[in-house]
């Protein structure tokens, strides 16, 4: 799952190559932030779409910066793309089961033996039927595209006026999201 927004523009360019520093030092600033936004709003979509058992998921999703002018947000569990993308029936093997009977055990108030011999029985439904999806990342993104976009905007406009002195200057900009 990776969504990119990205500016395209030949005064930006213009700019980082008279003072790529400048231009740096603004734009990976505002990279930053959008990339902290993001994360946020990814967050938020999660804990409004419903499918949060507990805070794991939700604590795991941060920005990382993989180099300069670059922001991936990512959730640090392995579930995560099985919550965002669901299971198909016929999984192989049962899902595991602690986790099941941990959720099980806070959800519904049961005991730890109650909870333990119903994930059994969830995991055998899980893989017997598979899961729905509960995306949070796509719709984030989406949601939230022409904000991320008009961010960059603002960040390159500050640059190209700091090293060009134009002023007002509205950055083309795009964006994409798939695998």
């Amino acid at each position: 799952m990776i969504g990119g927004v990205h500016i395209g523009d030949e005064v930006v360019r213009r700019a980082f190559e008279r003072a790529p520093g400048v231009m740096n030092r603004v734009m990976d600033g505002t990279v930053g932030k959008a990339g902290q936004f993001l994360a946020r709003e990814v967050r938020r979509e999660l804990r409004r779409n419903g499918s949060m058992g507990f805070s794991t998921l939700m604590n795991s999703i941060r920005p990382e910066r993989p180099f300069p002018l670059a922001r991936d947000v990512r959730a640090g569990v392995k579930y995560a793309r099985q919550v965002e993308e669901g299971t198909q029936a016929g999984y192989r093997g049962l899902p595991p089961t602690r986790p099941l009977a941990e959720w099980l055990r806070i959800k519904h108030g049961l005991d730890e033996r109650e909870a333990k011999r119903r994930a059994f029985g969830l995991a055998r439904y899980i893989r017997d039927h598979g899961t729905e999806a509960r995306p949070f990342f796509k719709p984030a993104f989406e949601k939230n595209e022409t904000r991320l976009m008009a961010m960059l905007r603002e960040g390159a406009a500050e640059g190209v006026r700091a090293v060009l002195g134009v002023r007002g200057h509205y950055a083309m900009t795009g964006s994409s999201y798939g695998d």
